[in-house]
């Protein structure tokens, strides 16, 4: 700028400013809300030169790279700062480009749009958008899901939903937090499971099947299913399933039944279709079958009923039916039978059958038959030889028979054929068993170890301990196994089971078995021995299970003497029944104390709620209840059982500052009920608190603390994904905390008593002393989340505002860091640190979140007390920012004008309008005057007013430079453009004429006063003399011939007429005249039309009277050539009596023109006579 002004004040001017060239008509671009936008424009000019400049932004937001600029094509770089801006918002504004080649404004309009991301359904910018991209594109939205800007984009203004984001982020399956996260937000349902079958049934011979099971789900989104079984014949092609292999909401599981890895006959398996959320079981039933003849089908039919026909004896011995039945039924089965010539048994069993029925000359008959085939029979089976000797024994009923018959069975069953059916043929005939039951059930045992199980042998060994009951000496796996058999089949006696209970007390260890049989013989025999046995039993095998308490409490009813009974009916217990314990229980318990904790407050709790009906017991335990109820306070214990005892014992009256300050840990606690298998734990996440509190589900139930609304409960599975709302659960609190909160509050600080106040003072709005108090302890809790600090320290600097406590507001201002504070609360806080002063902290957070929507009159305060408590040579460019954005507002005072004057730089209209407001508040605006002055020579625009700028300046001025740069522009304009200007301006060149010399504004005031008739004579002399001078100098403009009247010109100039064209000095300029007399026109003369001043070309011509010049002009500049103008020039002013040839001679002419022949010849007389007395008088100067 300062070359420019020396330019122009040594009278230096381009004819012509280039004309400035934008890339951009105006910059429109829409930015995400929350970040930056970088762009450029290229500004140039039309001559391609070298140009400065200058640009000024009209928002704060927008700024540049370089402010300033050289070059003939510059590129501008800009950055648009959107990260405090919200989504929807317009931000319109101005770019000033102040350039020495003018001034122009560039507009701009930023609209800010939600954060987005770029997807294949386009952009998504909210929680709709997101959970239509899921149903469309799983994996798409996957990826989103676990950007780093997932929130950002989608939860910025969704504060509740952010920490159920980044909780369900803690699963292990992204997926199934995407799940989890759109079914918290109500954007979907979670996925249920049909099935097309429940029941499957399949026949199948050797070879493999295959099927499928149609699975349908009711709607899109994540599921993981495991399909299993528990056999080995089923086999599946897909173990796992998850949601996207669904074609549409069907999905076929496909699995193969294997044969060969199934025993022949029937099957039984499950499959087993699993989600987190719910089982569904199918049950498959296959009978596998060979592929056999039809004598082999009857084979196995008669097999069948083989085996039918042991069962249907047990039954009969054991009077479950009777004889006729039982013949019958077997005579059925028998008669189901193949028949086979080489196979006896059918005949065998007919004759069995016989001879049960008392048919003996019927099955004598058999027998023969029978032994006409004998040693065929003893060839082809061992066992059928047997049996036949066993019938012959009893048809004939002969000793000598039956001692042949017993002694070749025991010959066989000794010598290598130990079957048990050989045994029971000589149990029944064998002389040696007679009165010996204990060789009998040594045999029998024998038997069992060596791998016989059955229960005809089971039968024949309970009716030896049923005759001889002291033969039952000891309890092992035979003896089990045969009085189980007893048992169940009512077979055994009371001797037996008494036996029995007698030998299983002397057990030191628990078998299962065992129990099950005295618990089978109770049912038969309720005598106080077995039930004795089955406590101790249990005892013995540490049993406190719920299922085995109505023993336990049998046992105590029964009053038995056995050790730690009253410990396991205690510990056996369901402590979810109010019912009172049984008196002895309670009277056990007054002198004995050897129970657990956990058992100890159930005894209590029940003692406490059944009061009313013991008093006297309630008082025999009241001491000891309390000094427990305070022991396990201070431990931090609770449950429902012990908040019982905290609810009798602790009241507003007897809490003191111990009981106060243990009371916190429990009294929020809570307990999660669950009885969805998948689940193993819980986690509960309190917004108020960073701190993440979990438990293990035991039984189904786990304990958590909750002293919020804002509590949310995450349940966990055993991989570690979280659930908020799919999974069903139901929470019950073990106290009512209010009961106890007004007397913690006098002594306790405890976190989570606090925030329990805090978050029902803010549900509220309550706000009093003891709520300020509470918020002020909550400040001091660690791990509290930034949100609630600022929320507790807002709420104090508005309570101590309305309340007049300006020295508690500004304790509390100083604590906050307001880039941390709600952005609905923001203004609201800056508007308390102005009035107290804290101008540093209010420029801290104006600068990054703005002042747009902070109200006008605030700004304006602030502004002013920032400046009254500040150096003025202090130049902050905020201040200056935010002054300007007030005085655009036309709010502002004379502490701002005064900094705006000092400091304020921006476009020539902008600071016009500030000086103008200066004027009239009387501010000094010597330097906004100046740099004001300095860029409208600068830009070279016009502006209206800019004389009333000059003119306050030109009274005190302080650079001269600047007034004879102003005064010569505007000269040069007036003189070579025509610009009009104020006529103030010319009484103010001639007097700086008087001082120095400057043509230019010289040449300006001559052109000004060349038709004023009132000038002085002084003027007229300076008039004639600067004339004189710039005619000698070579300097002549056609104006000088107005002052004819009144100065006596050059003799250069008098009775001439002039061509002037005004142009670029740059370009050559040529006229082409031809007279034109009496219509007869010359061939055209060019000549080139001399500069005499500053592109003012200049031809002069001498013209009589009627003389008619026609011409026209060209300018060239380089090898351009352009006719610019074509005029006719002719002297038609009415010739004068003046003395000089030129005018006589026109006189003359025009005298001849009107034929007055005597005037004539008068002038030529008189012409002829004053050349003669010029010849003779004056002689040419050799």
């Amino acid at each position: 700028m300062k070359e420019k002004i020396g330019r122009f004040s040594k009278g230096d001017f381009d004819y012509q400013l280039p004309f400035i060239y934008l890339s951009e008509g105006s910059i429109d671009i829409t930015i995400e809300a929350g970040k930056t936008h970088e762009g450029s424009f290229t500004i140039s000019n039309s001559a391609s030169q070298t140009m400065r400049g200058i640009l000024c932004s009209s928002h704060r937001l927008l700024t540049f790279k370089e402010a300033k600029f050289v070059g003939s094509v510059n590129k501008i770089y800009y950055q648009f700062d959107g990260s405090n801006l919200k989504a929807g918002e317009t931000i319109k504004g101005t770019i000033s480009i102040i350039t020495d080649c003018g001034e122009q404004i560039l507009d701009f309009v930023v609209n800010t749009e939600a954060p987005y991301f770029m997807s294949p359904l386009g952009k998504i910018k909210d929680l709709f958008q997101f959970a239509s991209l899921a149903r469309m594109d799983w994996s798409e939205a996957k990826k989103i899901f676990r950007s780093e800007d997932f929130e950002r984009v989608f939860l910025q203004t969704e504060e509740k939903y952010k920490s159920i984001y980044r909780n369900l982020c803690k699963s292990i399956s992204t997926s199934q937090a995407l799940e989890e996260f759109l079914i918290a937000i109500h954007k979907k349902s979670k996925v249920e499971l049909n099935i097309d079958k429940v029941i499957l049934e399949y026949q199948l011979f050797e070879e493999s099947l295959m099927d499928k099971l149609t699975l349908t789900k009711n709607q899109w989104g994540y599921v993981e299913i495991k399909v299993s079984t528990d056999v080995e014949f089923i086999q599946f092609e897909q173990k796992f399933i998850w949601g996207d292999f669904f074609l549409g909401n069907t999905y076929p599981v496909s699995f193969v039944i294997d044969p060969k890895k199934m025993r022949y006959g029937n099957n039984y398996g499950r499959i087993w279709i699993k989600t987190v959320h719910e089982t569904i079981m199918v049950e498959v039933r296959c009978s596998r079958r060979r592929e056999i003849e039809q004598d082999e089908s009857l084979a196995r039919l008669s097999y069948k009923s083989f085996y039918k026909l042991g069962r249907s004896y047990i039954n009969f011995r054991l009077n479950k039916i009777d004889r006729e039945k039982y013949i019958v039924d077997s005579r059925r089965l028998i008669a189901l039978m193949a028949e086979d010539p080489e196979e006896f048994t059918k005949g065998l069993l007919l004759t069995y059958i016989e001879i049960i029925s008392g048919n003996m000359k019927k099955a004598e008959d058999l027998m023969r038959e029978l032994a006409q085939q004998e040693a065929l029979l003893k060839s082809s089976s061992i066992l059928l030889y047997c049996g036949y000797l066993y019938l012959r024994t009893l048809i004939y009923n002969d000793e000598t028979i039956k001692d042949e018959a017993s002694k070749a069975i025991r010959g066989f069953y000794e010598r290598g054929y130990p079957d048990w059916r050989l045994l029971w043929f000589l149990l029944n005939i064998d002389k040696q068993y007679e009165g010996n039951r204990s060789l009998k059930l040594a045999h029998i045992k024998e038997q069992f170890k060596g791998g016989c199980y059955s229960p005809i042998l089971y039968y024949e060994a309970a009716v030896i301990y049923n005759e001889e009951p002291y033969l039952l000496n000891e309890i092992n796996s035979f003896e089990t196994q045969v009085l189980n058999f007893s048992i169940k089949n009512s077979l055994v006696t009371l001797d037996v089971a008494m036996q029995y209970t007698y030998l299983v007390n002397r057990k030191k260890h628990y078998h299962h078995m065992l129990y099950k049989g005295l618990v089978m013989l109770y049912k038969h025999f309720p005598e106080t021995d077995i039930l004795s046995a089955i406590c101790s039993t249990l005892i013995k095998g540490i049993k406190k299970s719920k299922e085995f308490h109505k023993w336990y409490r049998m046992g105590v009813e029964a009053q038995l003497p056995i050790t730690e009974l009253y410990e396991y009916f205690m510990y056996s217990s369901n402590e979810a029944d109010d019912e009172l314990l049984p008196q002895s229980v309670l009277l056990y318990y007054i002198y004995n104390s050897n129970l657990n904790e956990r058992k100890k407050a159930y005894l209590y709790a029940n003692i406490i709620e059944n009061k009313d009906k013991i008093e006297p017991i309630y008082r025999s335990y009241l001491k000891k209840m309390e000094v427990f109820a305070v022991k396990q306070l201070e431990a931090h214990n609770v449950s429902r059982n012990l908040s019982v005892l905290y609810n009798e014992f602790f009241s507003h009256e007897n809490i003191d500052s111990n009981v106060a300050h243990s009371l916190p840990y429990v009294m929020y606690r809570n307990e999660i009920s669950c009885d969805n298998p998948n689940i193993t734990s819980v986690v509960v996440i309190h917004d108020e608190w960073e701190e993440e509190e979990s438990a293990q589900f035991v039984d189904g139930k786990a304990l958590v603390d909750i002293y919020t609304d804002h509590a949310k409960i995450f349940l966990v599975d055993s991989i570690g994904n979280r659930y908020l709302k799919s999974v069903d659960y139901a929470k019950a609190p073990l106290m009512k905390s209010e009961d106890f909160e007004t007397s913690c509050m006098e002594y306790s600080n405890h976190p989570k008593l606090l925030l329990h106040l805090f978050n029902r003072f803010q549900n509220y709005r309550i706000i009093n002393e003891k709520s300020i108090s509470i918020r002020k302890k909550i400040l001091s809790i660690e791990g509290l989340p930034e949100l609630y600090y600022y929320d507790c320290l807002e709420d104090l600097a508005e309570y101590y505002y309305e309340n007049y406590d300006d020295e508690q507001l500004e304790y509390y201002l100083s604590l906050i860091d307001i880039h941390r504070a709600r952005p609905e609360k923001r203004i609201r806080l800056l508007e308390y640190m102005v009035r107290r002063g804290l101008y540093s902290k209010v420029q801290d957070a104006i600068q990054t979140f703005g002042y747009e929507d902070i109200s006008i009159n605030l700004l304006v305060k602030y502004c002013s007390g920032w400046l009254d408590n500040s150096n003025e040579d202090n130049k902050e460019e905020f201040v200056l920012d935010l002054c300007t954005y007030a005085f655009s507002k036309h709010k502002y005072d004379e502490a701002i004008l005064k900094y705006l004057v000092r400091y304020y730089h921006g476009s020539t209209r902008e600071m016009f309008e500030i000086w103008k407001a200066a004027i009239k508040f009387e501010v000094d605006t010597r330097k906004i005057e100046k740099r004001l002055l300095v860029q409208m020579l600068f830009t070279e625009g016009y502006v209206q007013g800019s004389f009333l700028v000059f003119n306050e300046y030109y009274k005190n001025v302080t650079n001269r430079l600047i007034v004879r740069a102003f005064l010569s522009f505007y000269a040069y304009k007036y003189v070579i453009h025509g610009w009009v200007i104020n006529k103030e301006l010319f009484p103010i060149m001639r007097r700086e004429l008087n001082y120095e010399e400057n043509d230019l504004c010289l040449i300006a005031w001559l052109k000004y006063n060349c038709k004023n008739k009132g000038l002085s004579d002084n003027d007229k002399a300076f008039i004639e003399y600067q004339i004189h001078r710039l005619v000698k100098k070579g300097t002549i403009l056609p104006f000088f011939t107005e002052y004819s009247e009144i100065i006596k010109l050059p003799e250069r100039i008098i009775d001439k007429c002039f061509v002037e064209y005004k142009t670029d000095p740059r370009k050559q300029v040529f006229i082409h005249y031809r007279l034109l007399n009496n219509g007869d026109s010359e061939e055209y003369i060019t000549e080139k039309m001399p500069n005499v001043f500053m592109g003012i070309h200049l031809k002069e011509f001498v013209l009589f009277y009627h003389e008619i010049l026609q011409y026209y002009i060209t300018e060239e500049y380089g090898d351009d050539v352009i006719v610019t103008e074509s005029f006719q020039l002719h002297h038609d002013t009415t010739p004068s009596e003046g003395e000089s040839r030129h005018n006589q001679i026109n006189l003359m002419l025009m005298t001849k023109e009107m034929n007055d022949d005597t005037t004539l010849l008068e002038l030529m007389e008189q012409y002829v006579r004053t050349d003669y007395f010029i010849g003779q008088c004056f002689q040419p100067i050799d």
